[in-house]
C-alpha cells in the first residue's frame, strides 16, 4: 500500500492544529516528520501512532 503523504497544511487540519505548530514540532524533532528538500512531508500513519502514544518522535530528513 501507498504512503498517503501531508503537506504542512493537511497535516495541522488532520492534527487539528495551526501550521505555525505542526512547523514547531516538526523542527523540533517532536512530531514525526520528514524533510524532503525544502518541504515538511508527512505520513498520515505515522502521525495517527503519534497521536495514539502521546509521546514525540524524532523527525527523519530525506534529501
Amino acid at each position: 500500500m501507498a504512503t498517503e503523504w501531508l503537506r504542512v497544511v493537511e497535516a495541522a487540519q488532520y492534527l487539528k492544529m495551526g501550521r505555525s505548530t505542526v512547523y514547531k514540532l516538526a523542527q523540533e524533532g517532536k512530531l514525526p516528520a520528514h524533510k524532503i528538500g525544502w518541504q515538511w512531508r508527512f505520513d498520515a500513519k505515522e502521525l495517527d501512532r503519534w497521536i495514539k502514544s502521546g509521546k514525540p518522535a524524532s523527525h527523519k530528513k530525506r534529501r
